[in-house]
């Protein structure tokens, strides 16, 4: 038998957060929402959304399904999104018990012996995001502090991006002249205890030494 790891991410999403990349890529009406354009707030689904990007590339391309069948080799594309729909449903069953909120979240998978089998992580806070009474428990909320304390930044990225996309160059880093500036301390141990606090609450433990979810999800929020 053919045994390889097929070289894409299969995404879901049931809610369309407000720094989603769906929403600079496609319509409301693409997916059958009431929206003449994206508004300013989450977007809950009544079905999830199933996409496939590239796994290999320096920066990840969203592809149609023509060309994720194709990327995928012997696997089928049809067999990838039922199974990340089976594994949305557990982990957004699971967080569901912890009163968190599944937005999205990707998988990898691998074909061995003629079967499609997930590989790496699942539901993770950083392959997936959360939410909590309207707040993120996720990585997202480092990134949207970014987006906030440092702009320039995240601009000159984004351009990057672009322009490497434009002319077909592989390393989008090298085309941005601008760095970030490091973390301070207190807002690591922010991130640090959202993190633990909010896997003591997925896994219905005491894994970690945390201070309760809402007191974590309060002190994000104040970032």
């Amino acid at each position: 038998h053919e045994n390889y790891l097929i070289p894409l991410e299969i995404v879901f999403r049931n809610r369309v957060g407000v720094g989603s990349s769906l929403r600079s890529r496609t319509e409301p009406a693409d997916h059958g929402l009431d929206y003449d354009t994206w508004p300013e707030e989450v977007v809950d689904l009544d079905e999830p959304i199933v996409e496939f990007s590239t796994k290999y590339e320096e920066q990840d391309r969203y592809l149609d399904r023509e060309a994720a069948d194709r990327i995928a080799g012997t696997a089928s594309i049809d067999r990838l999104e039922e199974l990340a729909r089976a594994v949305n449903h557990i982990v957004t069953q699971q967080a569901a018990e912890a009163d968190l909120v599944h937005e999205d979240g990707k998988i990898e998978c691998l074909y061995y012996d003629g079967e499609i089998r997930v590989a790496d992580v699942v539901g993770t806070f950083d392959e997936n995001r959360f939410s909590y009474g309207g707040q993120q428990v996720s990585k997202e909320v480092i990134r949207q502090y970014h987006k906030r304390t440092q702009p320039e930044w995240v601009e000159a990225v984004s351009e990057a991006k672009e322009q490497a996309d434009a002319e077909s160059v592989a390393d989008w880093k090298s085309l941005c002249a601008e760095s970030p500036e490091p973390l301070d301390e207190d807002v690591i141990q922010v991130a640090r205890d959202l993190y633990c606090a909010g896997t003591n609450a997925y896994i219905g433990g005491d894994v970690f030494d945390a201070p309760s979810l809402d007191e974590a999800v309060s002190a994000a929020g104040e970032l």
